[in-house]
């Protein structure tokens, strides 16, 4: 086969150009140090790091999360450590451990005065506040759990520790919202809404006679209403059913909210209208959770609750550890709340019939509450130690997701120096073989 100088010139001006190119690309890494430019580049590595950043950002947020439930569980036990400081210098000293069966009245009575001192200064302690969270609030976060009522008992978000009795009257949990309607006269009742017809007219009713057992407050609204707008229709009723007046009715929660139009009967959402929780609802008061992903796998149960194990709770309700109810069930007799019980003690302690044995159950109790806190405490050491080693785990797996991110996104910054340099240098010689193997050409000599 004869080979012509213009056959070799254009095979040459090909491969320099490829030459060119290759310097180019090298150049670009050494400048980026990035494998590829775009997706089509190398669409199998892409897409591994599109999965790997995905990955990666999953793994911040967790430990991001974890970062806030571990400032926020140590902020938490300090509080709740101060509350047993409280209760350990309650307990020894001139105090509780001064109480004997001869211990004069006056005696008695400044022992008291320090025992109430020390009561209200656990109410400081126990409305702990983390950056706009009150910790000790379960799922209310957003007021202070505790404060004092009427006759200075003790509420946790409104309703007494030790009976269940809520503070304000008669209240309902309906569609997000608590509506707190104050009134005596509706103990017992349900309150059905029905908002599923459009265009429907507003009516409010209240109805004793169909079921004197079970007395309803009926309410009629067009499909689309919020809870704002069955506030509104409460309240616009005022007195004119003979004896309700509901212009004062209140709701807390998501006013926005629509209100359900597909409740359990023919579109009815109901819910008790009741002035008191009980102890039942006092206890699941005290066991309210607070789930955060903490990138343990995440997993649902058949019936679409979250399943416990697969996410960390977060909440630390401060009847958990305050304690709520009574000794006996009744809620009026020997308190089983830390706050409560130093009270009793004070005024056991100012009563004319004063005798240790009427003090002594009351003086148990206290130490018993006062073990149950220490577990609590202890129970919060486990779960700091638990977010400990978890955070050493993310960090982990964080550091090899982002290493593998590297290995595939980027080029090790020497490497992509020496492959720029060769291709420099592949270039430059090309040059150099090319001046040599071309022949001249007239428009050469002509120069």
């Amino acid at each position: 086969m004869r080979i012509t100088m213009g056959m070799v010139s254009r095979q040459y001006n090909k491969n320099l150009n490829n030459s060119l190119s290759q310097l180019n690309a090298a150049s670009n890494r050494n400048t980026s140090l990035r494998k590829f430019d775009k997706a089509s580049d190398d669409p199998f590595s892409s897409a591994k790091v599109y999965r790997l950043k995905d990955e990666f950002q999953k793994n911040s947020d967790y430990q991001s999360n974890l970062d806030d439930v571990a400032d926020q569980l140590s902020t938490a036990q300090s509080s709740m450590m101060s509350i047993y400081n409280i209760m350990s210098t309650a307990s020894t000293g001139d105090t509780i451990q001064a109480i004997t069966g001869t211990t004069p009245a006056d005696a008695r009575s400044t022992i008291a005065t320090k025992l109430r001192a020390l009561q209200q200064s656990m109410l400081s302690p126990a409305n702990t506040q983390f950056g706009d969270k009150y910790i000790f609030g379960g799922t209310g976060e957003s007021a202070p759990p505790f404060s004092l009522g009427a006759t200075h008992n003790l509420l946790y978000r409104g309703i007494d520790v030790n009976t269940g009795k809520i503070e304000a009257g008669t209240t309902a949990e309906l569609n997000g919202s608590q509506i707190t309607f104050g009134l005596p006269t509706l103990n017992g009742f349900t309150i059905n809404v029905n908002a599923s017809t459009p265009s429907a007219a507003t009516a409010v009713t209240v109805d004793t006679t169909t079921d004197p057992a079970k007395p309803t407050l009926n309410v009629t609204l067009a499909k689309g209403s919020t809870n704002k707008d069955l506030l509104k229709a409460i309240n616009d009723v005022g007195t004119s059913i003979s004896g309700y007046d509901f212009s004062k009715v209140s709701m807390s929660g998501d006013l926005s909210r629509p209100l359900e139009t597909a409740g359990p009967t023919s579109g009815v959402t109901s819910a008790a209208i009741s002035d008191t929780i009980g102890l039942d609802g006092l206890r699941k008061l005290s066991n309210e959770q607070s789930f955060v992903d903490l990138g343990m796998g995440l997993k649902l149960n058949a019936d679409n609750s979250i399943n416990e194990q697969s996410v960390f709770n977060s909440a630390i309700p401060g009847l958990s550890f305050m304690g709520f109810g009574s000794k006996d069930g009744s809620g009026t007799g020997v308190s089983n709340n830390l706050y409560t019980l130093l009270g009793q003690i004070a005024d056991q302690l100012d009563s004319s019939s004063f005798s240790i044995d009427t003090i002594k159950p009351y003086l148990d109790n206290f130490k018993n509450q006062g073990d149950a806190l220490m577990s609590k405490i202890t129970e919060s050491g486990t779960k700091s130690n638990f977010l400990t080693t978890t955070k050493t785990q993310l960090q982990t797996m964080g550091d090899n997701v982002d290493a593998k991110l590297n290995d595939t996104e980027f080029v090790d910054p020497v490497d992509a120096y020496m492959d720029f340099t060769w291709q420099q240098y592949s270039y430059q010689a090309a040059l150099k073989v090319g001046a040599q193997i071309l022949q001249p050409t007239f428009l050469d000599f002509m120069k």
